[in-house]
Protein backbone atom coordinates (compact mmCIF):
# COMPACT_ATOMS: atom_id res chain seq x y z
CA UNK A 1 0.00 0.00 0.00
CA UNK A 2 2.36 2.74 1.26
CA UNK A 3 5.95 2.24 0.22
CA UNK A 4 8.73 4.68 1.18
CA UNK A 5 12.07 4.19 -0.55
CA UNK A 6 15.28 5.96 0.45
CA UNK A 7 13.53 9.06 1.78
CA UNK A 8 15.89 11.75 3.10
CA UNK A 9 14.88 15.25 4.19
CA UNK A 10 17.42 17.87 5.23
CA UNK A 11 16.45 20.79 7.46
CA UNK A 12 18.70 23.27 9.25
CA UNK A 13 20.22 21.24 12.10
CA UNK A 14 18.32 18.00 11.38
CA UNK A 15 18.30 15.24 8.77
CA UNK A 16 15.72 12.52 8.17
CA UNK A 17 17.97 9.92 6.59
CA UNK A 18 17.37 7.00 4.21
CA UNK A 19 13.89 6.00 5.40
CA UNK A 20 12.64 2.72 3.96
CA UNK A 21 9.20 1.57 5.10
CA UNK A 22 6.42 -0.55 3.72
CA UNK A 23 2.92 -0.41 5.20
CA UNK A 24 0.57 -3.06 3.87
CA UNK A 25 -3.01 -2.46 2.79
CA UNK A 26 -5.41 -2.26 5.72
CA UNK A 27 -2.63 -2.29 8.30
CA UNK A 28 -2.51 -0.26 11.51
CA UNK A 29 1.15 0.82 11.65
CA UNK A 30 2.84 2.78 14.45
CA UNK A 31 5.88 5.06 14.32
CA UNK A 32 7.47 5.59 17.70
CA UNK A 33 10.58 7.38 18.87
CA UNK A 34 11.89 10.03 21.28
CA UNK A 35 10.83 13.67 21.00
CA UNK A 36 12.69 15.34 18.15
CA UNK A 37 13.52 12.08 16.38
CA UNK A 38 11.70 12.98 13.15
CA UNK A 39 8.36 11.19 13.52
CA UNK A 40 6.12 14.14 12.60
CA UNK A 41 8.52 15.22 9.84
CA UNK A 42 8.19 11.77 8.30
CA UNK A 43 4.38 12.05 8.28
CA UNK A 44 4.60 15.52 6.74
CA UNK A 45 6.93 14.22 4.01
CA UNK A 46 4.46 11.41 3.22
CA UNK A 47 1.63 13.94 3.11
CA UNK A 48 3.61 16.42 1.00
CA UNK A 49 3.64 19.11 3.68
CA UNK A 50 7.36 19.66 4.21
CA UNK A 51 8.36 22.77 6.22
CA UNK A 52 9.29 25.92 4.34
CA UNK A 53 12.88 25.74 5.61
CA UNK A 54 13.50 22.35 3.95
CA UNK A 55 16.94 22.41 2.33
CA UNK A 56 16.56 19.22 0.28
CA UNK A 57 14.40 16.14 -0.08
CA UNK A 58 15.20 12.92 -1.95
CA UNK A 59 13.67 9.48 -2.26
CA UNK A 60 10.37 8.08 -3.49
CA UNK A 61 6.92 7.58 -1.99
CA UNK A 62 4.43 5.16 -3.56
CA UNK A 63 0.76 4.58 -2.82
CA UNK A 64 -0.01 1.15 -4.19
CA UNK A 65 1.89 1.22 -7.52
CA UNK A 66 1.49 4.97 -8.06
CA UNK A 67 4.35 7.32 -7.23
CA UNK A 68 3.08 10.32 -5.29
CA UNK A 69 6.43 11.88 -4.33
CA UNK A 70 5.86 15.13 -6.16
CA UNK A 71 2.06 15.37 -6.05
CA UNK A 72 0.35 18.13 -4.02
CA UNK A 73 -1.24 16.96 -0.75
CA UNK A 74 -4.84 16.99 -1.99
CA UNK A 75 -3.98 14.64 -4.87
CA UNK A 76 -2.19 11.98 -2.83
CA UNK A 77 -5.21 10.11 -1.48
CA UNK A 78 -3.89 10.51 2.05
CA UNK A 79 -5.48 12.21 5.07
CA UNK A 80 -3.76 13.55 8.16
CA UNK A 81 -4.98 14.37 11.66
CA UNK A 82 -2.80 16.39 14.00
CA UNK A 83 -2.79 16.62 17.80
CA UNK A 84 -4.26 20.11 17.39
CA UNK A 85 -7.52 19.36 15.61
CA UNK A 86 -7.64 22.93 14.23
CA UNK A 87 -11.38 23.20 13.64
CA UNK A 88 -12.58 26.47 12.14
CA UNK A 89 -14.18 28.36 15.06
CA UNK A 90 -16.54 30.38 12.81
CA UNK A 91 -18.02 27.25 11.19
CA UNK A 92 -20.53 24.81 12.61
CA UNK A 93 -19.63 21.18 13.20
CA UNK A 94 -21.32 20.21 9.94
CA UNK A 95 -19.53 22.94 7.98
CA UNK A 96 -16.20 21.83 9.44
CA UNK A 97 -16.83 18.21 8.43
CA UNK A 98 -17.80 19.15 4.87
CA UNK A 99 -15.11 21.81 4.39
CA UNK A 100 -12.54 19.74 2.46
CA UNK A 101 -14.99 18.12 0.06
CA UNK A 102 -14.77 21.04 -2.39
CA UNK A 103 -11.09 20.28 -3.01
CA UNK A 104 -11.56 16.61 -3.85
CA UNK A 105 -13.37 14.76 -6.58
CA UNK A 106 -15.65 12.52 -4.59
CA UNK A 107 -19.00 11.15 -5.76
CA UNK A 108 -21.77 13.15 -4.07
CA UNK A 109 -23.75 10.05 -3.17
CA UNK A 110 -20.64 8.54 -1.57
CA UNK A 111 -20.11 11.77 0.41
CA UNK A 112 -23.64 11.66 1.80
CA UNK A 113 -23.32 7.98 2.66
CA UNK A 114 -20.07 8.66 4.51
CA UNK A 115 -21.48 11.74 6.23
CA UNK A 116 -24.45 9.80 7.54
CA UNK A 117 -22.34 6.80 8.57
CA UNK A 118 -19.61 8.82 10.28
CA UNK A 119 -21.80 11.25 12.18
CA UNK A 120 -23.87 8.34 13.47
CA UNK A 121 -20.83 6.17 14.20
CA UNK A 122 -19.10 9.00 16.08
CA UNK A 123 -22.29 9.92 17.93
CA UNK A 124 -22.17 13.60 16.91
CA UNK A 125 -25.30 14.01 14.81
CA UNK A 126 -26.87 16.09 17.58
CA UNK A 127 -23.89 18.49 17.47
CA UNK A 128 -24.03 19.41 13.77
CA UNK A 129 -25.36 22.94 14.28
CA UNK A 130 -23.06 23.80 17.17
CA UNK A 131 -19.76 25.65 16.95
CA UNK A 132 -16.45 24.10 18.13
CA UNK A 133 -16.31 26.31 21.23
CA UNK A 134 -19.59 24.76 22.41
CA UNK A 135 -18.40 21.12 22.36
CA UNK A 136 -15.91 19.14 24.48
CA UNK A 137 -12.35 18.17 23.58
CA UNK A 138 -13.35 14.58 22.89
CA UNK A 139 -16.20 15.75 20.66
CA UNK A 140 -13.86 18.09 18.76
CA UNK A 141 -11.55 15.14 18.13
CA UNK A 142 -14.48 13.14 16.75
CA UNK A 143 -15.42 16.03 14.46
CA UNK A 144 -11.83 16.28 13.21
CA UNK A 145 -11.76 12.56 12.47
CA UNK A 146 -15.04 12.86 10.56
CA UNK A 147 -13.62 15.79 8.59
CA UNK A 148 -10.69 13.73 7.33
CA UNK A 149 -12.51 10.40 6.90
CA UNK A 150 -15.30 11.89 4.78
CA UNK A 151 -12.63 12.49 2.11
CA UNK A 152 -12.32 8.70 1.86
CA UNK A 153 -8.51 8.56 2.11
CA UNK A 154 -6.63 5.39 1.24
CA UNK A 155 -4.24 6.09 4.13
CA UNK A 156 -4.90 8.07 7.31
CA UNK A 157 -1.91 9.57 9.15
CA UNK A 158 -2.44 10.26 12.85
CA UNK A 159 0.06 12.56 14.57
CA UNK A 160 -0.32 12.20 18.36
CA UNK A 161 -4.13 12.33 17.94
CA UNK A 162 -5.05 11.56 21.55
CA UNK A 163 -2.32 13.24 23.60
CA UNK A 164 -4.35 16.39 24.31
CA UNK A 165 -7.34 14.44 25.67
CA UNK A 166 -7.97 13.37 29.24
CA UNK A 167 -7.68 9.61 29.96
CA UNK A 168 -11.42 8.92 29.68
CA UNK A 169 -11.70 10.51 26.23
CA UNK A 170 -8.44 8.85 25.17
CA UNK A 171 -9.93 5.43 25.85
CA UNK A 172 -13.14 6.30 23.99
CA UNK A 173 -11.34 7.56 20.87
CA UNK A 174 -8.86 4.67 21.00
CA UNK A 175 -11.70 2.15 20.92
CA UNK A 176 -13.41 4.11 18.16
CA UNK A 177 -10.24 4.14 16.03
CA UNK A 178 -9.89 0.40 16.40
CA UNK A 179 -13.49 -0.19 15.39
CA UNK A 180 -13.28 2.19 12.42
CA UNK A 181 -10.11 0.53 11.22
CA UNK A 182 -11.96 -2.78 11.06
CA UNK A 183 -15.12 -1.36 9.52
CA UNK A 184 -13.62 0.97 6.89
CA UNK A 185 -10.51 -1.01 5.97
CA UNK A 186 -8.43 2.17 5.73
CA UNK A 187 -4.69 1.91 6.27
CA UNK A 188 -3.72 3.78 9.45
CA UNK A 189 -0.28 5.13 10.36
CA UNK A 190 -0.02 6.58 13.87
CA UNK A 191 2.71 8.55 15.63
CA UNK A 192 2.39 8.24 19.39
CA UNK A 193 4.35 8.49 22.64
CA UNK A 194 1.75 6.38 24.44
CA UNK A 195 2.96 2.76 24.44
CA UNK A 196 -0.35 1.45 25.77
CA UNK A 197 -2.06 3.15 22.85
CA UNK A 198 0.43 1.74 20.34
CA UNK A 199 0.11 -1.81 21.64
CA UNK A 200 -3.70 -1.56 21.68
CA UNK A 201 -4.00 -0.26 18.12
CA UNK A 202 -1.04 -1.38 16.01
CA UNK A 203 0.25 -4.76 14.90
CA UNK A 204 3.40 -3.53 13.20
CA UNK A 205 5.60 -0.50 13.63
CA UNK A 206 8.97 1.18 13.43
CA UNK A 207 11.28 2.95 15.86
CA UNK A 208 12.93 6.14 14.68
CA UNK A 209 15.88 7.73 16.48
CA UNK A 210 17.88 10.76 15.36
CA UNK A 211 16.20 10.73 11.96
CA UNK A 212 16.82 7.06 11.17
CA UNK A 213 14.75 3.89 11.37
CA UNK A 214 16.55 1.66 13.87
CA UNK A 215 14.05 -1.20 14.14
CA UNK A 216 10.83 -2.24 12.47
CA UNK A 217 8.54 -5.25 12.57
CA UNK A 218 5.84 -6.68 14.81
CA UNK A 219 4.98 -4.35 17.73
CA UNK A 220 5.25 -7.20 20.20
CA UNK A 221 8.72 -8.04 18.89
CA UNK A 222 9.89 -4.42 19.14
CA UNK A 223 8.77 -4.12 22.76
CA UNK A 224 9.92 -7.55 23.92
CA UNK A 225 13.02 -8.07 21.75
CA UNK A 226 14.55 -4.67 21.04
CA UNK A 227 17.43 -4.58 18.56
CA UNK A 228 19.78 -2.32 20.54
CA UNK A 229 20.37 -0.82 23.98
CA UNK A 230 18.92 2.51 22.90
CA UNK A 231 15.72 0.90 21.60
CA UNK A 232 15.47 -1.27 24.71
CA UNK A 233 15.64 1.70 27.04
CA UNK A 234 13.22 3.71 24.90
CA UNK A 235 10.54 0.99 24.86
CA UNK A 236 10.93 0.37 28.60
CA UNK A 237 13.00 -2.84 28.57
CA UNK A 238 15.06 -1.33 31.37
CA UNK A 239 17.03 -4.45 32.31
CA UNK A 240 19.90 -4.13 29.82
CA UNK A 241 23.10 -6.04 30.61
CA UNK A 242 26.39 -6.68 28.89
CA UNK A 243 27.18 -10.39 28.86
CA UNK A 244 30.39 -12.36 28.89
CA UNK A 245 30.65 -15.79 27.30
CA UNK A 246 32.95 -18.66 28.19
CA UNK A 247 32.85 -22.36 27.34
CA UNK A 248 29.35 -22.09 25.97
CA UNK A 249 28.02 -20.33 29.08
CA UNK A 250 26.52 -16.84 29.00
CA UNK A 251 26.82 -14.84 32.18
CA UNK A 252 25.66 -11.53 33.56
CA UNK A 253 27.87 -10.71 36.49
CA UNK A 254 28.64 -13.86 38.47
CA UNK A 255 25.56 -15.84 37.41
CA UNK A 256 24.77 -17.78 34.20
CA UNK A 257 21.75 -16.89 32.09
CA UNK A 258 19.71 -19.62 30.43
CA UNK A 259 18.62 -18.65 26.90
CA UNK A 260 16.32 -20.21 24.34
CA UNK A 261 17.94 -21.98 21.39
CA UNK A 262 17.38 -19.09 18.99
CA UNK A 263 19.29 -16.71 21.24
CA UNK A 264 21.84 -19.26 22.44
CA UNK A 265 23.41 -19.72 19.02
CA UNK A 266 23.23 -16.13 17.85
CA UNK A 267 25.96 -13.52 18.00
CA UNK A 268 25.19 -10.92 20.69
CA UNK A 269 26.87 -8.83 23.35
CA UNK A 270 23.89 -7.63 25.41
CA UNK A 271 20.59 -8.94 26.74
CA UNK A 272 17.41 -7.20 27.86
CA UNK A 273 14.37 -8.19 29.93
CA UNK A 274 11.28 -6.09 30.41
CA UNK A 275 10.56 -5.25 34.06
CA UNK A 276 7.00 -6.58 33.67
CA UNK A 277 8.49 -9.97 32.67
CA UNK A 278 10.34 -10.40 35.96
CA UNK A 279 8.46 -13.07 37.94
CA UNK A 280 7.87 -12.37 41.65
CA UNK A 281 8.10 -14.84 44.51
CA UNK A 282 9.22 -17.85 42.48
CA UNK A 283 9.76 -19.78 45.75
CA UNK A 284 5.96 -19.74 46.18
CA UNK A 285 5.31 -21.38 42.79
CA UNK A 286 4.74 -25.12 42.49
CA UNK A 287 4.96 -25.33 38.71
CA UNK A 288 5.61 -23.12 35.73
CA UNK A 289 8.94 -22.03 37.20
CA UNK A 290 11.09 -19.70 35.08
CA UNK A 291 14.43 -21.06 33.91
CA UNK A 292 16.36 -18.16 35.43
CA UNK A 293 15.94 -17.80 39.21
CA UNK A 294 17.84 -15.47 41.54
CA UNK A 295 17.58 -13.93 44.99
CA UNK A 296 17.94 -10.23 45.64
CA UNK A 297 17.39 -7.50 48.17
CA UNK A 298 14.76 -4.82 47.59
CA UNK A 299 16.76 -1.58 47.53
CA UNK A 300 14.11 0.70 46.06
CA UNK A 301 10.30 0.75 45.84
CA UNK A 302 7.89 3.29 44.37
CA UNK A 303 4.21 3.31 43.39
CA UNK A 304 3.21 3.59 39.74
CA UNK A 305 -0.56 3.84 39.59
CA UNK A 306 -1.68 0.33 40.67
CA UNK A 307 1.77 -1.18 40.22
CA UNK A 308 4.99 -1.05 42.22
CA UNK A 309 8.40 -0.36 40.68
CA UNK A 310 11.23 -2.17 42.46
CA UNK A 311 15.03 -2.36 42.23
CA UNK A 312 16.37 -5.79 43.22
CA UNK A 313 20.08 -6.21 43.97
CA UNK A 314 21.73 -9.60 43.59
CA UNK A 315 24.71 -10.67 45.70
CA UNK A 316 27.07 -9.78 42.84
CA UNK A 317 25.79 -6.18 42.80
CA UNK A 318 23.72 -6.51 39.61
CA UNK A 319 20.46 -4.53 39.83
CA UNK A 320 17.23 -5.73 38.25
CA UNK A 321 14.17 -3.55 37.67
CA UNK A 322 10.79 -5.19 38.23
CA UNK A 323 7.24 -3.87 37.92
CA UNK A 324 4.69 -5.91 39.87
CA UNK A 325 1.01 -5.38 40.68
CA UNK A 326 0.55 -3.69 44.04
CA UNK A 327 -1.73 -6.48 45.32
CA UNK A 328 0.96 -9.08 44.54
CA UNK A 329 3.67 -7.13 46.38
CA UNK A 330 1.35 -6.83 49.35
CA UNK A 331 0.28 -10.47 49.35
CA UNK A 332 3.90 -11.69 49.18
CA UNK A 333 4.93 -9.35 51.98
CA UNK A 334 7.63 -7.74 49.86
CA UNK A 335 9.11 -4.66 51.53
CA UNK A 336 12.03 -2.30 51.27
CA UNK A 337 15.19 -3.91 52.62
CA UNK A 338 13.74 -7.43 52.46
CA UNK A 339 14.84 -10.27 50.21
CA UNK A 340 12.84 -11.87 47.43
CA UNK A 341 13.29 -14.70 44.98
CA UNK A 342 12.62 -13.61 41.41
CA UNK A 343 13.26 -14.85 37.92
CA UNK A 344 12.42 -14.71 34.23
CA UNK A 345 11.72 -17.16 31.44
CA UNK A 346 14.35 -17.78 28.78
CA UNK A 347 11.87 -16.79 26.08
CA UNK A 348 11.58 -13.29 27.58
CA UNK A 349 15.27 -12.52 27.09
CA UNK A 350 16.08 -10.25 24.16
CA UNK A 351 19.57 -10.37 22.66
CA UNK A 352 21.43 -7.86 20.54
CA UNK A 353 24.76 -6.28 19.73
CA UNK A 354 25.42 -2.84 21.24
Amino acid sequence: MLNIKGLSVKLPGFVLYDINLQVDTGEFFAIIGPTGSGKSLLLEAVMGLLPGNTISSTGQIFLKDREITHLPPHKRGIGILYQDVALFPHMTVEENIRYGIRYHRIDKQRVEELFSFLTDRFGIRHLLKRYPVRISGGERQRVALCRVLILNPKVLLLDEPLSALDPLFQQEIRQLLRQLHKELGITFVIVSHNFEEVMYLAKKGAVIQKGQIVQQGQIEEIFNRPASSSVARFVGATNVFKVHKKDGCTKVGAFPIILDDKAKYSSFTHISIRPERIVAGVDRLNDGLPENIFEGNVVEMSRQSFNVSLRLERSDGILFHAIWPEYLVRSLGIGLGGSVKFGFFKGDVGTFKE
